[in-house]
């Protein structure tokens, strides 16, 4: 007596609507991974009666004699501009974006000529153009930008030459903050001829009545003290940036002091400094930091623990947890793997997690690992691994694999 079979079917688009119950019956389990599925009434009940398991980000329905939709995927930024040649695009074209996508002005024919839009990321588009968007599924935040505005992207810096770029009458619209670095820039000649729409705006204390003359009310402002530099972005606070920028600082971003920094030795040389955002120090840098007067949002305690950022797979067993008397932090890491040696009282003393797709532990640490875990997908056992690599192997000799970009069932 023979073995039934499975089925595994790999695709970006399967369309169900033809199955036969009969050409199906034989295989034991049948598996679908895509990212598309098109369904029919008729093929909805025979999916019933199959053993299938289907794994989709989005179903479409469609009659028996519709066609098949193409499908186009882009992975990254998009976006749909007014360039875009009609014939490159169909009623038939599913869009499937895996990252931002940007709508431009004038683009409601385009939008129109696609059967479906499937965004995976953050969309932003016209505020004109909201009706437009009956023919999208989004995953993500969606914002909109005022009409006539030309996008310059999240953050952007006014510099000196700016003017002589900008077009007459310019409106320029940003998704965050717009900077103004110093009064190198001519704010006055900027409120002549141009309009900005941004979340924010930073700019020199003495240049406020000509600079919120660019914007409108919606804008917050952050203004720059008189006789202070701006540093935009993170920073580390040690000897050369006040050699570089002096000692009348102003931060906008975060800081964090240096580990080798002599808070003693620099205490003198700065004047004032001003965070905008969360100052990150040591335990015993704390008390000369705050002889500084310094203004800030946030002030972060540092813990010089062992650190596992932005890895692929992290392995933590007895010796490195012996070996990290300040703890263990694992951030933005795929996969973690903590070995049975570890004891569960190990893990609450010492180790913490955030972002990590999955922890792999043993039963008796897993309690643990979730009182340690923020935001980590999936916390399972290491025996939970249905036979590991023999076990995959022996499936795989009774699995039938199909790979395709579209597949017709």
């Amino acid at each position: 007596m023979f073995e039934k079979t499975n089925l595994l079917i790999h695709c970006d688009i399967c369309d169900t609507r033809k199955i036969k119950e009969e050409d199906y019956s034989h295989y034991n389990e049948i598996t679908i991974n895509t990212d598309t599925v098109i369904v029919s009434e008729k093929s909805k009940s025979i999916f019933n009666r199959l053993p299938i398991t289907a794994n989709y980000d989005n179903e479409i329905t469609l009659s028996d004699d519709a066609d098949t939709p193409v499908l186009k995927t882009v992975n990254g930024p998009y976006k749909i501009t007014g360039q875009v040649v009609l014939t490159d695009t169909s009623e038939n074209t599913i869009l499937t974006v895996n990252g931002p996508l940007t709508i431009e002005p004038g683009t409601e024919a385009v939008l129109k000529k696609y059967f479906r839009i499937i965004v995976n990321g953050p969309v932003k588009y016209p505020q004109s153009m909201e009706s437009c968007l009956d023919r999208m599924t989004i995953n993500g935040p969606v914002s909109t930008y005022p009409d006539g505005f030309v996008i310059l992207g999240d953050n952007f810096i006014i510099d000196k030459y700016f003017l002589l770029r900008a077009r007459e009458n310019g409106r320029y619209y940003v998704d965050n903050t717009v900077i103004i670095p110093d009064t190198s820039v001519d704010t006055a000649a900027l409120a002549d001829k141009i309009r900005f729409a941004a979340k924010k705006a930073v700019f020199p204390e003495e240049a406020v009545r000509d600079a919120s003359k660019i914007f409108d009310e919606s804008t917050s402002f952050v203004t720059i003290p008189e006789g202070m530099k701006l540093i935009c972005g993170d920073s580390v606070l040690n000897q050369r940036l006040i050699t570089v920028n002096g000692g009348n600082l102003f931060i906008y971003g975060d800081l964090e002091v240096d580990k080798d920094a002599d808070m003693e030795a620099l205490l003198p040389q700065i004047q004032k400094l001003i965070v905008k955002g969360t100052v990150s120090l040591r335990a015993d840098q704390e008390e000369s930091f705050y002889r500084l007067n310094a203004e800030f949002d946030n002030l972060e305690i540092i813990k010089d623990c062992r650190r596992f950022n932005n890895a692929l797979r992290v392995y933590l067993d007895k010796t490195i947890f012996d070996n990290s008397p300040n703890g263990i932090e694992v951030c933005n890491a795929a996969d973690v793997v903590i070995a049975e040696d570890v004891t569960p009282e190990m893990i609450l003393d010492k180790l913490s997690v955030s972002n990590c797709a999955k922890v792999k532990c043993s039963s008796e640490q897993e309690s643990s690992v979730a009182a340690v875990a923020v935001n980590v997908a999936n916390i399972g056992s290491l025996s939970d691994n249905n036979g590991g690599v023999l076990g995959a192997l022996k499936d795989l000799t009774h699995t039938k694999v199909i790979n395709a970009d579209s597949y017709i069932m």
